[in-house]
């Protein structure tokens, strides 16, 4: 059974718990001038591992990573666009977390410019142990951090 958090709306800041921003770049840039889809893709999931790694995930330095210690992958990613990006400018992610399984979290979403959402995500992403291969429990010191990113969630 999965633990939820309550409702919210992805195209109100507010609803959002963690943030980046980044700059937008020349390249980002496909051949009618938006802000294409790969670069959406990289402003989301550099949300999703900076939380991660916030709540104390170890992802990419192997040489601290202790033997038994778990990464994530994503397992769906759903991408609404909302509204065109355009260069120059700023984006801002927010992140948060919308529900809790045994071996995975859903994480919701918003890029915004200007401070208007231009587009919403959720993606299921899964508690893996790089060396067995496989999905494992999320462990309840990192469920208890990504609670903190997880409004209404009640913390047992």
């Amino acid at each position: 059974m999965t633990a939820t958090t309550q409702d919210f709306d992805p195209s109100d800041p507010a609803s959002f718990t963690f943030w980046t921003e980044e700059r937008l770049r020349a390249a980002d840039v496909d051949v009618v001038g938006h802000v294409n889809n790969n670069a959406i893709g990289v402003f989301l999931e550099n949300g999703r591992v900076n939380l991660f790694m916030a709540c104390g995930e170890i992802l990419y330095d192997i040489a601290t990573r202790a033997p038994g210690s778990t990464t994530w992958v994503v397992r769906r990613l759903e991408i609404d666009f909302l509204r065109e990006m355009r260069f120059p400018g700023a984006v801002h992610t927010g992140t948060r977390i919308a529900a809790f399984g045994n071996t995975s979290c859903t994480v919701k979403q918003g890029v915004y410019v200007d401070g208007e959402c231009r587009v919403t995500a959720t993606a299921i992403a899964v508690c893996f142990d790089p060396e067995a291969r496989r999905a494992v429990p999320i462990s309840d010191t990192l469920r208890r951090a990504l609670a903190d990113h997880a409004p209404g969630y009640r913390k047992t």
